[in-house]
């Protein structure tokens, strides 16, 4: 499975392949809130433990999930280096600043700096507090001389850390605030060409599985199952279960939830991306048996880190076709309950923001949650233009110009219809 990596890091890299620099100046986001492909040079990596790229320890202030997490514990005093490299990089940089948000469970001393052409920068220092999220922002000068330089790596450390002392780093939020920016009137003949060539000799690569199927083999090692614990004891999916042959219960609460995001008109981009996760995760927290449906949350990182190898210009689509119950009050003291079967159709794009207004939209089997097997045809529309998807199969969504955009989704299954508005940014 882990060969179809190489497939679509092919795919993004022929729709890029045209790209031109003129040295417009841009914000350049290198990690933001978990949807930035990244690693950690093992060569320069002095920290107890790897990173974790796409963490949920909760939202802290100024700091919401996901982010890096970075943790361990050492019996000896010493420094903790690494060495970071995104997908953006390298990249030419013309002034501006690095910013970054940092924070630390231990008081303690944290550098940064920027590895180019010519080496390793200065490094930057911050005395970091406690629990308080620290929001960086240090000038490209005071780090790497020139006035135009390439940078490919970002340098963080922890200095001086205790013996015995366990620390979790968070890292989220990096940018270049001067990067130099492509130029999409250069060579636009030359572009078109190879780029309609490249599509047709790297289709995405699709992945032959039964969609009913629980098991998903994994598609990147960094990208972990986080398995939900059932909010329910043992008695009372006993007692559930005889109610219903439903193999997952959740309360009115939580399916007011997922109809908000189901049925709202009005979400911002990043609300529009977590919501098929969020939803999901209030329907597994439902379980009354385990093993019923895939890890939802780990194909929706897979689905984002898939997304951040070709720059976010090739989406999966996330797919759910799942019914459940839905457990109402029987009675005005509620000492009772009644359950509904619902049946819950919802589409989710795997970011909250496009680099380009042309994206390539693959309806992969592999990113579906459907116990019955049975898979919805979709119709994705911006604008006037539409387009209609079958399973395994892919093509082109157009949006009319930058900014925050909306996607009308209309799924049809057994004869019916369910509309769902998505909302995503075109940078």
């Amino acid at each position: 499975m882990k060969s179809r990596i190489w497939g679509l890091v092919a795919l993004g890299g022929a729709l890029l392949s045209s790209t031109a620099f003129a040295g417009t100046c841009k914000n350049l986001v290198l990690y933001e809130n978990g949807q930035s492909k990244g690693f950690m040079e093992e060569s320069t990596r002095s920290f107890p433990e790897a990173p974790e790229w796409s963490t949920n320890w909760g939202d802290f202030d100024n700091m919401k999930s996901p982010y890096i997490r970075l943790s361990g514990m050492r019996n000896y005093r010493g420094d903790w280096t690494g060495s970071l490299i995104f997908d953006a990089l390298p990249v030419t940089v013309q002034g501006g600043s690095l910013k970054l948000k940092v924070r630390s469970t231990q008081a303690g001393n944290f550098g940064v700096w920027l590895s180019g052409t010519s080496g390793n920068g200065k490094i930057s220092f911050h005395t970091l507090e406690a629990g308080k999220t620290h929001a960086l922002d240090i000038p490209v000068s005071s780090l790497l001389e020139g006035s135009s330089v390439e940078v490919d790596k970002v340098g963080i450390g922890l200095f001086s850390v205790p013996a015995n002392q366990y620390t979790n780093l968070f890292i989220d939020d990096i940018a270049l605030t001067c990067a130099q920016e492509a130029n999409p009137n250069e060579n636009s003949s030359a572009s078109t060409t190879s780029t309609s060539h490249d599509r047709e000799q790297v289709p995405y690569p699709f992945a032959e599985i039964n969609p009913a199927s629980a098991e998903r083999s994994g598609l990147f090692d960094d990208v972990y199952d986080r398995p939900v614990q059932s909010r329910y004891s043992a008695s009372e999916k006993s007692a559930l279960s005889n109610q219903t042959s439903e193999k997952f219960v959740i309360p009115e609460e939580s399916q007011v939830r997922i109809l908000n995001f189901k049925d709202s008109k009005n979400l911002t981009p990043k609300e529009s991306w977590r919501g098929w996760y969020n939803s999901l995760f209030l329907v597994e927290k439902g379980k009354l048996v385990d093993n019923a449906i895939p890890n939802s949350k780990r194909i929706f990182d897979e689905a984002g880190t898939l997304a951040a190898s070709s720059d976010y210009t090739v989406l999966p689509l996330l797919v759910a076709n799942i019914t459940y119950g839905v457990a109402y009050c029987g009675d005005s003291a509620c000492s009772k309950q009644e359950i509904e079967n619902y049946p819950l159709e919802l589409v989710g794009l795997p970011t909250s923001y496009v680099t380009t207004s042309k994206v390539r939209i693959a309806y992969d089997p592999y990113f579906t949650i459907t116990p019955s097997g049975k898979l919805p045809s979709l119709e994705l529309c911006t604008g006037a233009k539409c387009l209609e998807l079958k399973p395994k199969s892919e093509g082109i969504l157009e949006f009319d110009s930058a900014g925050i955009q909306k996607v009308l989704v209309k799924i049809h299954s057994d004869n019916k219809t369910v509309e769902q508005t998505l909302f995503v940014e075109v940078k």
